[in-house]
């Protein structure tokens, strides 16, 4: 009789341990779905505040939610979510007023980031049900980082323009890059007024950031920041011209997607866009559907 609770007693031990690690597993990976959830959430508010409510603030508000779906799945690569942030955030931070167009190409041309890792038509096509899916999927533990790394800069963001806004300093005291991963720029010039008691946590918040990387203090940022948008109205000048060569070849259907892009030149905060790999994909996808890009000038 003994013997029988003892073998008793063994299985249900068996089962109480069996119980417990699959609870944790499904924990662990609900904890990272939260995180990434959570961080797509924050971006998509903020994305959708920086156009008037209306029918078309629906239609992008449809765009959002596809993308966010895609990108719980695993089907958008970790480069264009953390520059769809930078943009969201860079483009708020700038209080600049957008049209519904404006704000679709920005949030289209963060989907057009480069992504070496994936395949080389890496974008995806938002008004397919059938998004072509990455060479290599970004793990679970990638997609975790880089929810946490947006969560992290996102509420960082609200305590800096905090310190900003209260010292009536310039929204350019501020910026994000994408170059190797989501990055914070601040000018040294905020340095000053953080020398506070009640900015204490946030001195510390930026000192780990530094000391990850993730945080770099730059002179006179605003002046910088001239520079690059300078050079950026330059390369989207020519992807204009680009797409308008492509209009007359009548294959602009193909490329309808690239079309918000053209608005994007009179916002006073370009968005990150990396023209050279826009024409590339381009050209990719006129080759595939048999058609002739336009001959470059030493052709």
């Amino acid at each position: 009789m003994w013997e029988n609770f003892r073998k008793i007693g063994l299985v249900l031990a068996a089962l109480i341990i069996s119980v417990a690690v699959y609870l944790t597993f499904y924990a662990e990976e609900e904890v990272k779905q939260n995180v990434l959830e959570y961080s797509l959430d924050l971006m998509g508010e903020k994305f959708l505040a920086l156009v008037p409510d209306g029918k078309e603030k629906n239609r992008l508000t449809e765009l959002y939610q596809g993308f966010k779906e895609r990108a719980l799945k695993g089907n958008v690569a970790p480069q264009q979510i953390e520059t769809l942030a930078a943009n969201i955030l860079n483009t708020s931070n700038a209080e600049t007023a957008l049209t519904p167009q404006q704000a679709e190409g920005i949030f289209r041309s963060a989907l057009m980031a480069p992504t070496p890792k994936f395949s080389e038509s890496p974008y995806i096509e938002l008004g397919s049900d059938k998004p072509p899916q990455p060479a290599r999927a970004p793990t679970p533990e990638r997609l975790q980082f880089v929810g946490k790394r947006v969560k992290t800069i996102f509420e960082l963001n609200e305590k800096v323009f905090v310190v900003i806004k209260k010292h009536h300093e310039k929204a350019r005291q501020i910026h994000y890059r994408v170059k190797n991963g989501l990055r914070i720029v601040l000018d040294v010039n905020l340095r000053s007024h953080l020398d506070k008691e009640e900015f204490k946590n946030l001195v510390a918040q930026l000192r780990d950031l530094e000391k990850e990387q993730v945080l770099k203090w730059e002179k006179d940022l605003s002046v910088e920041l001239e520079k690059e948008m300078v050079e950026t109205k330059k390369e989207l000048a020519g992807l204009k011209n680009f797409l308008e060569e492509l209009q007359e070849q009548r294959s602009f259907e193909i490329l309808k997607e690239l079309e918000s892009l053209q608005s994007l030149e009179h916002l006073k905060h370009i968005p990150i866009i990396d023209a050279d790999s826009i024409r590339i994909m381009v050209e990719r996808s006129l080759r595939e559907a048999g058609i002739r890009s336009p001959k470059k000038p030493h052709e």
